[in-house]
């Protein structure tokens, strides 16, 4: 992609005409077009190319990409998913599909690694996982091989998986060949997260020609539109996240639970702890907000008085009755949140009381997906995209 903006203005130069000032002159005037990201891509392309040229001595002076600064990239919020919804992403992702994303969230995989594991890789009896592959390469992004456990969750999916294949790949295409390293598997997660509810909201467009009317609500209640009272076709938007972001889930949701750094940089296979905690441990604005309250300067006096009331919970039994459910949490659980058998199907532990399932629920009306199609061999199988 960042080839083409460097063809007409570049492509046609001697290499000795390559400067500096005139890379430098080059990335200015694609500001604001281009972000600082691609930027930073369309130096280091013209660094590589320079390398290359020194390595066959077809240049002898200095690199001029060297010489140019790169951007600064603003550090975007950081996406995760947190432990129920991972059950829930699972549960919607296409069944031929779910033991290689299941396998990418238990052990942190790049998408390189998880399409270049092959069977022989994998050791069922001593549960245990080589890590030594990624893509067409021979070695992995940090130059290293690495043996990581197999959790009990992912054993499941991984003796699926194996059985399912009829060539050296846990995750080959259907003629039994590797996976292409840059297969579309975002655009799988993103479809799964949308039918999982796991939205920013959804789209309510009007269909009818000439209308136009397009409104995004938090809500995907039917309605009409405002202008042609056309019934309004509702489409979901997604969150926004990519493959990568379910290796920043795997750090994130071990940190949490309390698995000590130097644990889940070995499961990372980082070289540097620092690496971890700064790039890939993330914290949940209720993590923040706890830490934050833990200042509290007022007086005893002023704490009480600014209590509410508790109102006693109330569940509705069998018959339509309501229950008074005052200290017994267990059986709060177990009235109002049925769906946290799924994470402990997948191995997650349960982080989540039962009222935190409202804020997902309000942006999602329809039925979620089955549990058990989380599992393997537990829904119609589709064919796998390639």
């Amino acid at each position: 992609m960042a080839e083409k903006h460097l063809r007409e203005p570049l492509g046609a130069l001697p290499l000795e005409l390559v400067t500096a000032p005139r890379l430098e002159g080059l990335l200015k005037s694609k500001e604001g077009a281009l972000s600082p990201a691609t930027l930073n891509h369309l130096r280091a392309l013209v660094h590589r190319i320079f390398r290359r040229a020194l390595l066959r001595e077809r240049w002898s002076g200095q690199n001029p990409a060297a010489a140019v600064a790169r951007r600064k990239v603003p550090k975007g919020i950081p996406n995760f998913l947190r432990h129920e919804e991972v059950a829930l992403m699972l549960a919607a992702v296409p069944s031929d599909w779910a033991s290689f994303f299941a396998t990418a969230v238990y052990l942190g995989l790049r998408r390189g690694e998880l399409v270049a594991l092959r069977r022989n890789d994998v050791d069922l009896d001593a549960g245990v996982v080589t890590v030594r592959r990624s893509g067409e390469s021979d070695t992995t992004k940090g130059g290293h091989a690495d043996l990581l456990p197999i959790p009990d969750g992912l054993k499941p999916y991984l003796v699926n998986a194996m059985g399912k294949s009829t060539s050296e790949f846990v995750f080959p295409r259907d003629d039994g060949r590797m996976l292409s390293p840059e297969v579309a598997v975002h655009k799988i997660l993103r479809r799964a997260l949308g039918r999982a509810g796991l939205v920013n909201g959804y789209e309510h467009r009007c269909r009818r020609r000439g209308c136009g009317f397009k409104e995004v609500r938090r809500e995907m209640a039917e309605s009409r539109c405002p202008r042609c009272n056309m019934k309004l076709w509702m489409k979901s938007l997604p969150r926004w996240l990519r493959f990568h972001d379910l290796r920043h889930t795997t750090a994130t949701l071990l940190l949490k639970q309390g698995v000590p750094l130097v644990y889940v940089q070995k499961i990372l296979r980082h070289r540097d702890p620092a690496l971890t905690t700064e790039v890939y441990a993330h914290l949940e604005l209720s993590d923040l907000r706890a830490a934050a309250n833990k200042l509290d300067f007022r007086t005893d006096a002023e704490r009480d008085q600014a209590k509410p009331e508790a109102a006693p919970l109330v569940a509705m039994g069998a018959i339509g009755a309501p229950i008074p459910l005052l200290d017994c949490a267990p059986v709060v659980r177990a009235l109002i949140d049925p769906k946290d058998e799924g994470p402990d199907r997948l191995g997650f532990p349960l982080g989540s009381q039962a009222l935190q399932w409202s804020g997902r629920l309000d942006l999602n009306q329809r039925p979620l997906a089955p549990q058990a199609s989380a599992l393997p061999g537990c829904a119609t199988p589709r064919k796998r995209q390639g």
